[in-house]
């Protein structure tokens, strides 16, 4: 299905340059393209695809974080991003095949977890019916619908282990590009030049925002894990003389595993995003319980030694990653505050005030709408060398966190909304009707998935979508515990996966992303499919 070993070296090299070249393109505004170059290459994709669908399915998976980029024409009046083009362009070439009976392989078998994204699809249609904005749920109906088409895309091409095994070098090499890219935002950002961030100081990366990058860096956070799980699993029977291993190979692997660990915890930080780091510490209290325990009642399989080895090299490397950030300044941010205030529900800001006798003491609580009444404003980090020299007086003082407040907000008007509407919900993308736009223009969502599901699919929608979660949480148990090492690594990688995705979308709403979709197409492989 997906090429002969010779042609991999070459796929690689040709997917790291594909990303490369589209993130520079956009950087550039040379994207989107126009109408004949797009024609041009739509053709192009579709010939390769005809002609080796797997390879294009890579290309697939491999540009599944590039959000923010748009290769649809204007005219077109849509965006179209480079996952959905490879995705769109893959599955037109099997139709083809198959209506001319050539597809070279045989379709997964549906499994009843698979009906309940087509009701999750269909759902989305009903609630339209009665939208306030019926022409945008109908659209965002739409686009969940082709969305999960490439959850059925992703099912015919990871039908079994070898082909994860097969599609996660690509994946890793992109991911590796985009840590590197977004790392270089804040870079740039802290030489006052040009980084292209949606927030001048958080790292987007290839991310529409810095929480939506956060969220997908702690899927890679998970996938990274269960490949430092794989390769200790490796070296385990290596010793024991099951299989053959060199001592050199090992130690590539591992160098370049553990790289990519301080680097994507790098970049974590650099996104400020306080739901992703929930879900970054809680992927890794899994993967640390699961490294101990085995998921098994008795102590004595207990593995003391394994956790700990563990523990030192992620402690090691999350130090390395803090220190490099601080090292480089590669950020403004109070970060030690900005984790505090997810506790204590108060931001700590810098103001600068007239007369030092009215201002408040350092530490205070300070309303922020009462801070022009006593001669006092809120400032950032670099004004605080000249608001020194004009004579002002400078300190910080605690406020309650906006985002609290706005959460809590939107929190509060998405359940009215469901009361109001139990059943059918308001249709995809309607809830911004009601919750108005942030700063940047863009509407607000019920930053929740599951309210999200709720209100855009009704009832039906919603339970269709709980169900398959629950169905990939058992799947990731019961693959874990077969005695087959091959789905043993399956286990683990869908049980971390799925709080990777699960912890942060508690505080958002990414049901339109493409690596939750890639993701929840990956969690129904069977080792017995022939092919």
């Amino acid at each position: 299905m997906f090429g002969k070993n010779q042609n991999r070296i070459f796929l690689l090299g040709a997917n790291v340059s594909l990303v490369l070249f589209l993130i520079i393109l956009s950087n550039l505004e040379i994207l989107p393209m126009g109408m004949g170059d797009f024609v041009f290459f739509a053709i192009l994709t579709l010939a390769l695809a005809l002609y080796r669908p797997g390879w294009v399915f890579l290309f697939f998976a491999s540009t599944i974080m590039l959000e923010n980029i748009n290769l649809a024409p204007i005219e077109l009046g849509i965006a179209i991003r480079p996952y959905q083009f490879f995705g769109g362009m893959t599955i037109l070439a099997m139709l083809i095949r198959l209506l001319a009976k050539r597809l070279d392989f045989k379709l997964a078998r549906l499994v009843w977890p698979d009906y309940l994204v087509i009701v999750l699809a269909l759902a989305g249609f009903l609630s339209a019916i009665g939208s306030p904005a019926r022409g945008v749920s109908l659209k965002q109906s739409i686009v969940l619908a082709s969305f999960a088409a490439l959850y059925f895309l992703t099912r015919n091409f990871l039908q079994t282990s070898g082909d994860i095994k097969k599609t996660i070098p690509f994946f890793l090499s992109s991911s590796a590009t985009m840590v590197g890219y977004g790392i270089w935002q804040n870079a740039r950002f802290a030489h006052n030049l040009p980084s292209f961030e949606v927030m001048p100081g958080r790292s987007n990366a290839t991310f529409a925002e810095a929480d939506w990058l956060g969220i997908y860096l702690s899927l890679l956070l998970a996938v990274i894990y269960s490949l430092i799980f794989y390769l200790s699993r490796k070296k385990e029977a290596s010793l024991a003389g099951d299989v053959q291993i060199s001592n050199f190979k090992f130690q590539i692997f591992q160098t370049t595993l553990y790289s990519m660990l301080i680097a994507t915890y790098a970049l974590l930080i650099l996104t400020v995003s306080r739901s992703a780091w929930l879900g970054a510490l809680g992927v890794t209290f899994i993967f640390l319980f699961v490294v101990f325990t085995r998921l098994k009642f008795r102590p004595g399989d207990w593995r003391w030694k394994d956790v700990i080895g563990f523990k030192i090299r992620i402690i090691g490397a999350l130090a390395i990653s803090v220190a490099a950030v601080y090292f480089f300044n590669l950020t403004d941010f109070q970060l030690g505050n900005r984790l505090q205030s997810t506790g204590t529900g108060l931001q700590k800001i810098t103001i600068s005030c007239q007369n030092e006798e009215l201002s408040p003491n350092e530490g205070d609580l300070v309303p922020v709408e009462e801070l022009e009444n006593i001669g006092c404003r809120h400032i950032d980090l670099e004004e605080i060398a000249n608001e020194k020299a004009r004579g002002n007086f400078v300190t910080e003082v605690y406020r309650d966190d906006p985002n609290v407040s706005i959460r809590s907000a939107i929190y509060g008007k998405s359940w009215g909304l469901i009361k109001a509407h139990p059943f059918w919900g308001i249709g995809w993308g309607s809830i911004s009707v009601y919750l108005g736009q942030d700063e940047r223009g863009a509407g607000l969502n019920a930053s929740n998935i599951f309210l999200e599901v709720w209100l855009g699919s009704g009832l039906i929608g919603l339970v269709a979508f709980i169900l398959l979660w629950m169905v990939v949480l058992a799947r990731a148990l019961v693959d874990f515990l077969q005695d087959d090492p091959e789905m043993e690594n399956v286990g683990i990688f869908l049980l971390l996966g799925f709080f990777a995705i699960l912890i942060p979308n508690l505080f958002n709403s990414g049901i339109m992303l493409g690596y939750l979709w890639l993701f929840l197409g990956a969690s129904f492989i069977d080792n017995k499919v022939k092919k």
